[in-house]
């Protein structure tokens, strides 16, 4: 997955697709192209329902002592839960990440183009995510990738894993 994304949701679109979240158009990020270390919409769960944060894209891991250069803004999902560090956040800090699209960039004709890649109506697609709290940095997050389904795999080899409304339930839940 490429370094940026899409959320040109309106909150009420958000709030229809988690009724408990209660989300004001105010909370919403003002840029529709989200880049790395942009302060960003994270949704988690919080025992009673959703509640909506901003975090920054780009996660700093609370056991650094320095924030990186270049944090990781994506994680590959596949053999994430035997690492120590991520098995732990994985249990813990689960996140959405809403977004509207996401960008890959293609080579055509010998020059590179970005492509925009979004479900056909324009819904709100969720992708996976992972947060974590450091002094420093404050809170960050990460999105989780996975290989490319048909659809994605000829332009890019990874793309977000994207999770439907139960799937994001069960994601955020204990």
């Amino acid at each position: 997955m490429c370094g940026r994304y899409e959320l040109k949701a309106k909150a009420r679109e958000l709030n229809r697709h988690f009724p408990q979240l209660h989300l004001s158009q105010s909370e919403m990020p003002h840029s529709g192209e989200m880049l790395p270390t942009d302060s960003v919409l994270m949704i988690t769960g919080n025992g009673t329902g959703y509640l909506a944060t901003k975090a920054r894209w780009g996660l700093v891991g609370s056991f650094l002592d320095q924030e990186p250069r270049s944090p990781l803004t994506t994680l590959h999902s596949e053999g994430l839960a035997s690492k120590p560090f991520y098995s732990k956040i994985l249990k813990r800090n689960r996140c959405l990440i809403p977004a509207t699209a996401f960008y890959e960039w293609q080579s055509l004709a010998g020059a590179k183009q970005k492509m925009r890649i979004s479900q056909p109506k324009g819904e709100a697609l969720m992708f996976a995510g992972i947060f974590d709290h450091h002094p420093l940095a404050g809170t960050t997050c990460a999105i989780l990738t996975t290989a490319a389904d048909a659809s994605v795999s000829p332009v890019h080899d990874r793309m977000p894993v994207i999770l439907g409304r139960d799937e994001s339930s069960f994601w955020l839940g204990e």
